[in-house]
């Protein structure tokens, strides 16, 4: 099913558009054109990737109405971070313990 909604995918981006509105979608269309279908075989992904938008969302709000962040690679390595707490949490997992493993599994001193 994937590889033919793939196809039709391909087929609408070959189109030429007159309309700004339509160009701008088959944009949007062709760069995606590897990950729109993802949830076709893989079932922990939604097709709406809404978990995902409402995972970040606070983020961004509080990156926006703080402008703490001020470097793409900052706000990159804070999305990152922030995203995988949430995974974690999501899963069941604990994040502190996650982490800590991540870092090298050494605790890690409070003071």
């Amino acid at each position: 099913k994937r590889a033919e909604a793939s196809l039709h995918l391909e087929g609408l981006i070959r189109e030429d558009y007159e309309a700004q509105e339509v160009k701008k979608l088959i944009e949007k269309i062709r760069n995606g054109l590897g990950h729109w279908l993802t949830f076709v075989t893989e079932p922990d992904v939604e097709s709406t990737n809404n978990r995902a938008e409402r995972a970040l969302r606070e983020q961004v709000v509080l990156r926006k109405m703080f402008r703490t962040l001020r470097s793409a690679e900052g706000v990159q390595i804070h999305e990152t971070i922030t995203t995988m707490l949430a995974t974690w949490k999501r899963r069941g997992l604990d994040p502190p313990e996650q982490l800590q493993s991540i870092l090298g599994g050494k605790e890690l001193s409070s003071g």
